[in-house]
């Protein structure tokens, strides 16, 4: 079944068959890769800090929730604005400009004496990060055809899972080592280096919208679909509902799990940051297993209803319902091992649902729509480590307030996967191009 997008536009340097082509698709995806290591890592630092940080600055378990929460205060509104903006300049100078501004948003944390200063720095790198995965996402779809998107775009995400299984426990020996202002430092010189790659490798592809000044030497003409249609239809709405529930998920974890593993499964700081990534271990395995499932069942002829909605809506319900039986599991490793599947299979949805949303309007379109679907999603990462520091000030014990924390997280991805799969349905609601929005390879 022929897709929307796959056809090669105007202003394709190379054939998408040749080597180069290929190896320069593939090396830009991997530099976005990295983009997300950086991302995930400075999320992943606040959880590896959590428990020296809070003794220093005398914070409370709710007062350091809102603290996880701080870097999505400004995350949402940026992403859509910025994204927004992307649709007229190239995606490639404001990534840039963002990557720049996570070293910069480091400094305060680093020479933080209150916590007003470490409020300020969340603040600031949150508005940086929030137009990353949009326009990340808009430049590696730029680059491949609607129907090989699945396992970029898995790999892409995966590289949360990188941060936290390779790097996070480098991390842990740094901020034992050195302090957990360390930890910041290290983050703000990451950011700075991958800036400085992405100055000199990053590129827009030919599958894209040309921007009005940007990588594409011939724009073409292509045809606009209101943004009432694009955003009130049926499958950006699953979406959305899908991606809330594994966002607030991900804020829990990425905030709370290394102090579950120490307060509640008993483990050492130390053993604690090495244990940070073995929930996105089998996560790494499922987002790469669903992209290439995902992107062969669309070139064999499966519709994206099926390969993306329903496919996507069974591995959100099973994920949830496997957290809801953490609050049954009392020894630490069956319950490491329960945290692996659920959360691992969790993360999946977002080989289904962003290409998914992609579908829904022409390329010159793209960065706005994922803007807003990211932007929309992510503000479940306000609310969830709050109410799981809540949770905590009020349970009898620290295991009693986490497992609570992912039963509810649970219920949340079950639910949500059962309105993915009845919901998404991309050959229905997806923009209908006319001929002059490609042409023939």
């Amino acid at each position: 079944m022929a897709v929307n997008d796959s056809l090669v536009p105007h202003g394709a340097a190379l054939p998408p068959s040749s080597p180069r082509f290929k190896a320069r698709a593939w090396g830009v995806t991997a530099v976005l890769v990295l983009s997300s290591v950086v991302v995930f890592l400075d999320k992943a630092l606040l959880g590896l800090v959590a428990k020296p940080m809070s003794a220093e600055l005398g914070m409370s378990a709710a007062g350091f929730g809102t603290l996880g929460s701080a870097s999505y205060v400004l995350f949402g509104a940026t992403c859509i604005a910025v994204s927004f903006a992307a649709q007229r300049i190239s995606p490639r100078w404001v990534l840039l400009v963002c990557g720049l501004l996570w070293a910069v948003g480091q400094v305060p944390a680093v020479v933080a004496a209150t916590g007003g200063m470490l409020y300020a720095s969340r603040i600031l790198v949150g508005a940086a990060e929030g137009p990353a995965n949009p326009l990340s996402m808009t430049v590696l779809y730029s680059w491949f055809p609607n129907e090989r998107r699945g396992l970029p775009q898995a790999l892409y995400t995966a590289g949360a899972a990188v941060a936290k299984i390779v790097l996070a426990p480098l991390l842990t020996l740094i901020i034992i080592g050195f302090g957990w202002r360390a930890g910041f430092l290290t983050v703000g010189a990451l950011a700075l280096g991958w800036s400085l790659l992405w100055l000199a490798t990053g590129r827009q592809g030919p599958y894209g919208a040309a921007p009005a000044r940007g990588d594409h030497p011939q724009p073409r003409h292509t045809t606009r679909v209101p943004w009432r249609r694009a955003l009130l239809n049926r499958t950006f709405i699953g979406c959305l509902i899908a991606y809330f529930a594994q966002n607030a998920l991900a804020a829990i974890v990425f905030t709370w799990l290394p102090s579950y593993f120490e307060n509640a499964l008993g483990f050492s700081a130390g053993v604690a940051g090495s244990l940070f990534g073995l929930p996105s271990a089998l996560g790494i395995v499922a987002l790469v297993a669903s992209g290439a499932v995902t992107d062969r069942l669309l070139r064999t002829g499966v519709t994206s209803r099926r390969a993306r909605g329903l496919l996507g809506g069974a591995c959100l319900t099973g994920a949830g319902i496997l957290l809801t039986f953490l609050p049954l599991i009392h020894a630490p490793l069956p319950a490491i091992a329960l945290l692996m599947l659920g959360y691992g299979i969790s993360v999946t949805v977002n080989t289904f649902a962003n290409p998914a949303v992609a579908e829904l309007v022409p390329p010159a379109q793209r960065a706005g729509i994922l803007g807003v679907f990211s932007g929309l999603s992510v503000t479940a990462g306000i609310a969830s480590p709050i109410i799981t520091g809540w949770l905590l000030d009020r349970s009898a014990t620290p295991e009693a307030g986490y497992t609570t924390a992912f039963l509810l997280s649970g219920i949340l991805l079950a639910v949500a996967g059962v309105l993915f799969a009845l919901l998404v349905h991309p050959e229905r609601d997806r923009h209908h191009p006319t001929r002059s929005d490609h042409v023939p390879a």
